[in-house]
């Protein structure tokens, strides 16, 4: 595939100036010159125009910088487009999960837009063809080119209609560049730009395509260069090991985890990831940072508590559907028709809604063996509140993480609001709202995002991920929605 970064290819300088900008790049702080050329929406500019565009484009460093001697960032869009679902919405086909960390701009409360509306998408793409947006922005005009940026799925009959996501695509006439073979494979993923188009109504095909290209989710690169790169996890192919599209991530002893566990490594999960190179699709993970704070929760679920395609309330805790969920029995898609044992993973936003990633039958009801994992919101021992969730722990046993135990006292003179805990073997009161745990384990960890000052390593020479803290424009209306 294409995209291959070399090592060095760019040197960060931080702090600031008035001829500099200041952003954020999924965490990481950047300072850059305003005369820094860039790649903006597919077209040369440079970073002082940045600042007149909204918040949320995905950045990266150009990968053909390498052979002119210049580090050319690229900030773009994952879609520009119409609307061609409104619940849950969906643009070129693409599903959207929007987040209280979605910047929206355009979009109302009800997050509904009608069909053939024009709006652009900046997001991470997930493999089942769902985007974590970051950004929403919708358009007063039409646009006049259409990006799509997705997996392909399907290929038809004749082979030059292909399936992105569930967007039906017309490549006739055109050649795919940068695939592994001459036309495009199901699993590959492409970028493709077309003539916009005034209506593309649910199940049309898209024509009219200019360009189109296999890339790929993250960058690859070269032995020893350093990498900072967010994307959603494809696979997760061993205990050592998953996949972000075609790069391979390492997973080491010493690899250390913020914001969740190894056991949260799902397909459709969000990471952030500080490390190196081995080759060009071999990455070793220095540090693995999930993009939200996870949490788990496991107990009976009645078929009154799944409201198909949006929620599902476990333990007296809603969780929302999002389009990047594994729903492996389709309970969240289709409802419940008798109770049972449900297991939901998923992350809470900057609001606290808990979104769903996993979702799974566990069997029969048991109102006696349940589970609650997730940041604590308030400390009154005995007790400790998670999502709503009063947790008794009188009675129970107390570990940390590394499974050393804890006495109660210790356990209570050391937990903090924000850090995780895991209470498990409980049982749930429906009426009372609460547990009574039978083995509590502390995450000794602040559910927040550690400075990269506190690793001690420089700046990566391959950077990709969401980019903030740089528009000068202020939104209509912003994570404002219900």
């Amino acid at each position: 595939m294409k995209h291959y970064f070399s090592a060095g290819l760019m040197c960060l300088s931080f702090g600031g100036s008035a001829q500099s900008l200041d952003l954020v790049i999924s965490g990481e702080p950047v300072t850059l010159p305003l005369d820094t050329p860039i790649i903006l929406d597919d077209q040369p500019a440079t970073l002082n125009d940045l600042r007149y565009h909204r918040d949320g484009l995905h950045a990266r460093w150009h990968a053909n910088a390498a052979m002119e001697g210049l580090a050319t960032p690229i900030f773009s869009y994952t879609l520009i487009g119409l609307v061609t679902q409104s619940s849950p919405l969906a643009v070129l086909g693409q599903p959207l999960t929007i987040t209280a960390d979605t910047n929206l701009l355009g979009v109302g409360p009800s997050l509904t837009l009608p069909l053939g509306t024009p709006v652009v998408v900046s997001g991470l793409v997930d493999a089942n063809g769902s985007v974590l947006a970051s950004l929403v922005e919708r358009r007063g005009a039409l646009p006049p080119r259409f990006l799509l940026t997705g997996p392909v799925t399907a290929i038809g009959a004749p082979a030059s209609l292909v399936q992105v996501g569930a967007q039906w695509v017309d490549l006739a006439g055109l050649a795919v560049a940068d695939c592994v073979a001459a036309a495009p494979q199901v699993g590959e993923f492409l970028e493709i730009r077309a003539t916009g188009t005034a209506s593309l109504p649910p199940g049309a095909t898209l024509g009219g395509v200019t360009d189109a290209r296999c890339v790929d989710l993250v960058p690859v690169g070269t032995p020893a260069a350093t990498g900072f790169l967010e994307g959603l996890v494809t696979e997760v192919t061993s205990a050592t090991q998953f996949l972000m599209g075609d790069l391979t991530i390492n997973i080491l002893p010493e690899t250390t985890f913020a914001l969740g566990s190894i056991e949260d490594l799902d397909p459709g999960v969000g990471v952030i990831l500080h490390g190196s190179y081995v080759d060009a699709t071999h990455f070793d993970a220095a540090d693995i940072e999930f993009v939200y704070q996870v949490v788990r929760f496991e107990g009976p679920v009645a078929p009154a508590a799944v409201l198909p395609g949006t929620q599902i309330t476990v333990l007296g805790i809603p969780v929302r559907w999002s389009a990047q969920v594994r729903d492996r029995d389709d309970i969240l898609a289709q409802g419940l028709t008798q109770s049972r044992q449900v297991q939901v993973r998923g992350y809470v936003d900057r609001q606290n809604r808990a979104f769903a990633t996993l979702v799974r039958d566990r069997g029969n009801p048991d109102a006696s063996d349940v589970a609650v994992r997730g940041p604590v919101q308030a400390i009154t021992p005995p007790r400790v509140t998670i999502q709503g969730l009063q947790v008794d722990t009188t009675g129970a046993t107390f570990a940390d993480e590394f499974g050393a135990p804890l006495t109660a006292e210790q356990f209570f003179a050391g937990v903090q609001v924000g850090q995780m805990v895991d209470a498990s073997a409980a049982v749930y009161n429906a009426a009372q709202q609460s547990l009574l745990a039978g083995a509590i384990v502390w995450i000794d960890a602040p559910a927040v995002r550690r400075p990269r000052a506190t690793t001690g390593t420089a700046p990566a020479d391959i950077t990709a991920g969401t980019a903030r803290q740089y528009a000068f424009i202020e939104p209509m209306y912003a994570n404002d929605f219900e």
